[in-house]
């Protein structure tokens, strides 16, 4: 199933939130609500498994489609612990109608730790194939089969033997459809990896891009005309829109790469010294201020902070007392993209640019929403995570 990426852009799976149900090793799984068409689906089409069985075949395709969804799950987790050998954060592991998808942030740009990244889903399901078949050709003997054939005359028959043939043949089907070289596939992954050391990261993705949508609008029209599968439409539009979400994060993220953070860094009258009144800090309204001595910095003033102690006397108090010192400071040639990283990864709001020491700007979370406005023609993510950040941070505060 797709990685989803999570930093700059975030499309999670129809833009509906999902709910937590359960924690493996750190990550939360969480369902998404169209889950529920599932089990829908089951009692609407469970004649496809054996009409007339009544209540046995609809419990029967119950329990299938809960195993299927926990080898989807295998898969997610394939990914999201082989991430976390390459130092990369799991977010969570969320189920939807369609399928599953790990959440995690920015895949690093080594080309092999992408490949091996995308290839550890399906290794999961094929382990869990590997493990399965011996169980599974045991109990095709116990049944008397004497050939390939039988077993694949068990496929969603409602007995015990059909459940774990068609268990195997569903992991199967997983892998095949995942190592599709259709992006955002696992398949397209390592496609667009492959590319990526030929033509380049940002030319690779495109490329990978078109090959995957091509790919979706032939499912599409698959799924339409032929198969009439609500799943596979929503699967092939899926895979759309993703492989689109992407691509406009690594042409935003290649943007960023080649701008420098001095660019953008606001003067802010060289900030404010460290023996001036905490009042003075009010002047111009509420804002992270940076703390200078001699044109180098010695400190930032958080807004939140500022904030708590305007409810506490503020009298005699200098800017020296409240300000937080030795902050981190980033060089006027570091890229965009880094610095937002940074903030990221240290739940930042602000950070003051330096050159050779002293003093330059500051680069707030505004500075880089309005450059992501300016590169990309839907902000709306970008405005929903930092508002999301600084919410969290007022909390913490």
């Amino acid at each position: 199933m797709p990685l989803e990426i999570a930093g700059m852009d975030r499309y999670p799976p129809l833009m509906m939130r999902s709910w937590t149900v359960a924690r493996v090793s750190g990550i939360d799984v969480r369902l998404h609500p169209t889950f529920a068409f599932v089990f829908l689906w089951v009692l609407i089409d469970w004649r496809r498994v054996g009409a007339g069985n009544g209540g046995s075949s609809i419990a029967f395709s119950v329990i299938l489609v809960l195993l299927i969804f926990t080898c989807v799950l295998l898969h997610e987790f394939g990914h999201a612990f082989m991430a976390r050998q390459h130092g990369v954060r799991v977010h969570d592991v969320s189920l939807s109608a369609i399928g599953g998808v790990a959440r995690m942030e920015q895949l690093p740009e080594e080309s092999r730790a992408e490949v091996l990244i995308a290839l550890s889903g399906p290794a999961a399901n094929l382990a869990f194939i590997i493990a399965m078949a011996p169980i599974v050709l045991l109990a095709g003997v116990v049944s008397g089969f004497s050939s390939l054939e039988d077993y694949a005359t068990t496929v969603f028959e409602p007995s015990p033997i059909g459940l774990l043939t068609t268990l195997l043949y569903a992991n199967v089907l997983i892998i095949v459809f995942n190592v599709l070289p259709a992006f955002p596939m696992d398949g397209g992954r390592v496609f667009r990896a492959a590319l990526t050391s030929a033509v380049g990261r940002e030319m690779g993705t495109r490329i990978a891009v078109v090959v995957g949508q091509a790919f979706a609008v032939v499912l599409l029209l698959f799924s339409i005309f032929v198969a009439q599968s609500v799943i596979l439409v929503l699967l092939s539009v899926f895979v759309i829109v993703v492989a689109y979400g992407e691509e406009r994060a690594v042409r935003v993220e290649s943007a960023m790469r080649r701008m420098r953070v001095g660019q953008f860094a606001l003067w802010d009258s060289g900030g404010i010294g460290p023996n001036q009144p905490l009042t003075n800090a009010l002047r111009g309204g509420l804002r992270d201020i940076t703390v200078t001595e001699g044109g180098r910095v010695v400190g930032v003033l958080w807004r939140n902070r500022l904030l708590a102690e305007l409810g506490r006397t503020v009298s005699g108090r200098t800017v020296g007392d409240v300000m937080e010192r030795d902050p981190i400071t980033v060089d006027i040639d570091m890229p965009i993209y880094d610095v937002h990283q940074l903030m990221e990864e240290q739940d930042l709001w602000a950070v003051p640019v330096i050159e050779s020491g002293m003093y330059r700007g500051i680069f707030t979370g505004d500075r880089f929403l309005h450059i992501y406005s300016q590169l990309s023609p839907d902000p709306v993510q970008a405005a929903r995570h930092f508002i999301e950040r600084r919410l969290l941070a007022r909390l913490r505060a």
